[in-house]
């Protein structure tokens, strides 16, 4: 049977597909991933932000509408079930992936299987991957914050960290296979290994020992936990096989708004933690916004725009608030939708002409570039800093070459191969 999988949200729930496309091909089936006209479809879904959650549920109401076999998979069953009471024809299987071959065997054999509980570590190689060049390392489970805000928790509860050994095997496997890229990801690196009596530092001291011509791209760290051993972390990050690159979201520059949020840390942690980053090497810094958290008044709006002119971040996730059901902040006062939209405008705006000055100064420049995709007669790689290198032409996949930078689209370098 032809399987496909639809995959919604971040990183991790991509990895989960792919895991779930290995599965099933041992098994016998045939999946593909991204593709929505197979005979069952598995919809991998996320439940982070209102818009997805309405984008998710509009495709199911779609699907049902047109008969298929649909298995829903991922957050939403797993923390809104709900949701799924008005699909009576659908399975679900929530984040628990290992058991995606006995639901479908089930769903197959009597149109009705349910599991959306259970936990089994997610640590295989992968056979099947959006990107052969690019490997999705899932290192941990759920998180240990306590953020007012977020749904997430709600499907993949608290932190359970995999173990160290599996995770360097299913790296060195990659490797050895192709990959090129290999991204550490979770619901928050900056915890990883706090339940098991180690944390990320020593899991990257092991992981860049692998031999092999590759780089590890660190996911997201939350500054309450970087700030506990920021300088053991700026040494490891020395090390010519990490990109130098880190994700440490902020949310917002008021301190009464993360007490609020329930984020463990205040603006001057994180100002600091980037400080230091930045004084130890060149160093690409990516952050997330949230705006229009409900007691985010004219005032703490202000602070975090005077955070970001001061920091200039050279990536940011800009998102407005929106209310998740289940989560503290959904029962508080909720600031106007047009607020929202005004002052994640202002954000926007401002992020665009700090990118702008940014990349002007890049152009002439020349850096390592390591090409992963192909897209529109582009060759498409990451310089050291994981800033992404356009070049025309192909044939340059799993290649690293010298670059000179000659023009910026925004978020984008363009150059020519030296």
């Amino acid at each position: 049977m032809k399987i496909g999988i639809l995959t919604y949200g971040c990183s991790v729930n991509k990895s989960d597909s792919e895991l779930m496309a290995t599965l099933l091909a041992d098994a016998g089936f045939e999946p593909k991933l991204e593709t929505e006209d197979p005979e069952l479809l598995i919809v991998n879904t996320c439940i982070v932000k209102g818009p997805t959650e309405n984008k998710i549920i509009r495709k199911l109401q779609d699907l049902e509408k047109a008969g298929k076999k649909v298995i829903v998979a991922g957050c939403m069953p797993k923390a809104y079930p709900w949701m799924l009471k008005r699909f009576k024809g659908f399975a679900a299987i929530g984040v628990n992936n290992f058991d995606i071959v006995e639901i479908v065997r089930d769903y197959l054999a009597d149109g009705d299987a349910r599991k959306t509980d259970g936990f089994k570590e997610k640590v295989l190689p992968k056979k099947i991957k959006y990107n052969k060049y690019v490997d999705i390392v899932p290192i941990s489970e759920g998180c240990m914050g306590q953020c007012t805000y977020c749904a997430t928790w709600l499907a993949r509860g608290k932190l359970r960290s995999y173990e160290p050994a599996r995770l360097l095997a299913e790296i060195a496997d990659s490797v050895s296979s192709g990959a090129k890229e290999i991204w550490l990801t979770s619901q928050d690196n900056g915890c990883y290994g706090f339940d098991r009596g180690t944390n990320l530092v020593e899991l990257l001291e092991e992981v860049v020992k692998i031999p092999g011509d590759f780089k590890i791209r660190v996911g997201m760290m939350n500054p309450s936990y970087v700030k506990m051993f920021l300088d053991e972390l700026i040494e490891v990050y020395k090390s010519p096989k990490i990109f130098k690159f880190a994700h440490i979201p902020v949310q917002s520059g008021s301190d009464k708004v993360l007490k609020d949020m329930g984020r463990a840390y205040t603006a001057k942690d994180f100002e600091e933690t980037v400080a230091a980053f930045r004084n130890a090497m060149g160093i690409t810094i990516s952050t997330d916004i949230i705006v229009g958290f409900p007691t985010e008044m004219k005032k703490d709006f202000e602070e975090t725009v005077e955070l970001l002119k001061r920091v200039k971040p050279d990536f940011l996730n800009l998102s407005k608030y929106w209310p998740r059901k289940g989560t503290r902040a959904n029962d508080m006062k909720q600031l106007s939708r047009d607020i929202i939209a005004a002052r994640s405008k202002k954000v926007a705006e401002l992020y665009s002409k700090m990118l702008k000055e940014k990349n002007k100064k890049l152009v002439g420049q020349t850096c390592n570039v390591i090409f992963t995709e192909e897209r529109n007669d582009f060759s498409i790689g990451r310089n050291e800093r994981y800033q992404p290198v356009l070049v025309k032409g192909g044939g340059l996949l799993g290649k690293t070459r010298s670059v000179k930078i000659s023009a910026s689209r925004k978020s984008e370098l363009v150059g020519e191969l030296v």
